[in-house]
């Protein structure tokens, strides 16, 4: 069964920033949660469950990139999160 065309994004431009959103976004904000998590938790606790955590917050990122409709608000809620773990970083590091 094809998909409704009124849910599908239109523009090309929307379709690619959701797709960049998902992958790279998503990975970032990964990323940066388990460093901000080894900072502030202890390495010894983080890295030996990160590779799995890791796999699943990405699949729980794209999902959400997916499930807000427009992607600059996509890009709103993933900067938002990455600029507070580098803020907390940067707080970890002083």
């Amino acid at each position: 069964m094809p998909a409704n065309k009124k849910f599908l994004l239109q523009t090309r431009l929307g379709r690619t920033s959701k797709i960049l959103a998902a992958l790279l976004g998503g990975m970032t904000t990964s990323v940066l949660l388990h460093v901000v998590l080894a900072l502030w938790i202890g390495k010894t606790y983080v890295v030996p469950i990160s590779i799995v955590t890791f796999i699943l917050l990405w699949i729980i990122f794209m999902v959400v990139v997916y499930w807000i409709g427009k992607p600059w608000k996509v890009w709103v809620v993933l900067l938002s999160i990455i600029l507070l773990c580098t803020g907390m970083i940067f707080l970890a590091e002083l």
